[in-house]
């Protein structure tokens, strides 16, 4: 069986659920079958650069960014279609919004023998305007039309993408997000007096109602709504306190917001935590105030420490939390029915518990690494112009006809 030559396209590398999807992938792939590279944009982050397997050849592309610029786009898409002529990868597989336009486009370019995206959200979503989710939806249709395999990160992206007509049922595969949950399953049985340094180490007293957001601190992730819950569940639970948990570019404009409504003592935006798995299992409830999203991967990872999750209706979301299961879902920048639910949580104690434990049954062997790079190794054999013999390999010629159709 020979090697394929696999391309990795992806915009950013950056401390988030797609970025850490592809690292897994690109770091766990079978060396006995693939050779790999990542082409990633200059705006990746030099830690989780280094997180790349030495194995794995990184091209940076420094015009490839995540803002629309069309100078830079159009240098980007150069740069994509010169590497992929030169180097006639059997397999170019894409990640996020922009390197899944610009990669495709330009893999097809080249004819590419087999061209696979990874759906990790959605581009086109409620939060845009009518115009821009238009383009967006359009650039999706076109691409999907030549697009050989989208793989999901949930069925619930899966079923979004086909309900607004991008590509056809076959071409999809939903494979579950992999993460390693062993640190989250071991700190979801923490001591209580480590589980009151963890605490302290946030500024929260020992035994304070505790609510928390682990995500990107950008718009995206509707930080907005988080502070409108604060200002209620602060002013109905006594001594309660929240914290907002990640690095990103709204981190002083959040904690100077907090302070503007009366807040800074009760919420703390600590930045980048390394530990995070101990300061998720260290929460009462968590929420998660998205606008959009693929398949949260926060929800299962407090699903496996044990703690009830509250969260708006986004993609995915369901999939996680199982209504008055292991939480609640509630409609998208409903924030009071967001405080009802929290507010119920922390008033009563025995049923947070209960909720929590259930959680813990509800995450299984299908979000390891292991089993996604297994899933996505099969769809590779499946589509690859050298597969192997009885997997439903096409030819170079089968399937550059099968993208053009």
């Amino acid at each position: 069986m020979s090697v394929l030559n696999v391309l990795h396209v992806h915009t950013r590398l950056i401390l988030g659920g797609a970025d850490e999807n592809t690292l897994f992938t690109v770091n766990q792939l079978d060396r006995h079958r693939y050779r790999v590279a990542l082409a990633v944009g200059g705006g990746s982050e030099a830690g989780m650069l280094a997180r790349v397997a030495p194995d794995v050849e990184v091209v940076v592309i420094p015009e490839l960014v995540r803002e629309v610029s069309p100078g830079r786009d159009l240098a980007a898409l150069r740069r994509l279609r010169r590497l992929m002529r030169e180097r006639r990868f059997d397999i170019v597989h894409t990640h996020t919004a922009k390197a899944g336009i610009l990669g495709r486009v330009a893999a097809r370019s080249v004819s590419a023998p087999v061209i696979i995206h990874t759906l990790h959200g959605s581009t086109f979503h409620r939060a845009l305007g009518p115009i821009e989710y238009a383009l967006y939806w359009l650039l999706e249709k076109a691409t999907g039309a030549f697009t050989h395999q989208l793989i999901c990160v949930g069925e619930d992206m899966k079923q979004r993408y086909l309900a607004a007509g991008i590509a056809s049922p076959e071409r999809y595969a939903v494979i579950l997000s992999g993460m390693d949950l062993s640190a989250f399953e071991a700190a979801g049985e923490m001591s209580a007096l480590r589980r009151a340094e963890v605490r302290r180490s946030l500024g929260v007293p020992a035994d304070a109602p505790l609510v928390g957001q682990v995500a990107r601190l950008e718009e995206r992730k509707g930080y907005r709504y988080f502070l409108e819950l604060a200002e209620q569940v602060v002013h109905r639970v006594p001594g309660a306190h929240l914290v907002g948990l990640g690095a990103g570019e709204q981190h002083e404009f959040l904690r100077a917001e907090a302070a503007r409504r009366g807040l800074a003592e009760r919420v703390r935006f600590p930045g980048f935590r390394p530990d995070i798995a101990e300061v998720l299992a260290a929460l009462d409830v968590v929420v998660l105030t998205s606008l959009w999203e693929g398949l949260p991967r926060v929800l299962v990872q407090a699903a496996a420490c044990g703690v009830p999750a509250v969260t708006f209706e986004v993609e995915g979301a369901r999939e996680v939390v199982k209504e008055g299961v292991n939480g609640f879902v509630v409609p998208s920048k409903d924030v009071a029915q967001l405080a009802e639910r929290v507010i119920g949580l922390l008033t009563d104690s025995a049923r947070a518990w209960r909720m929590g434990a259930a959680g813990k049954h509800l995450v299984h062997g299908g979000w390891t690494t292991d089993a996604m790079v297994h899933e996505i190794e099969k769809v590779y054999e499946r589509l690859s112009p050298a597969g192997a013999p009885g997997e439903g390999s096409v030819s170079r010629a089968d399937a550059t006809s099968e993208a053009a159709s």
